[in-house]
């Protein structure tokens, strides 16, 4: 015979419902900070790619080929 499953209290789903959120929070600010990461190393490898051109005396135009 089927039973009725019992009802779960409100501190117990408030308690689920805040470390679900708190784990996308912390996913979304690991992706961000990893994000933040690589932008700024391919930002300094650009940047270090300059200063080589530069002192091999090289211009750099703004023109694609």
């Amino acid at each position: 015979m089927a039973v009725p499953k019992s009802r779960r209290s409100k501190a117990k789903g408030k308690t689920r419902l805040s470390i679900w959120k708190k784990k996308g929070e912390k996913a979304s600010r690991l992706a961000l900070n990893s994000a933040k990461t690589f932008f700024q190393k391919e930002k300094k490898d650009a940047a270090l790619a300059l200063m080589k051109e530069k002192s091999n005396g090289k211009e750099i135009t703004g023109s694609v080929e």
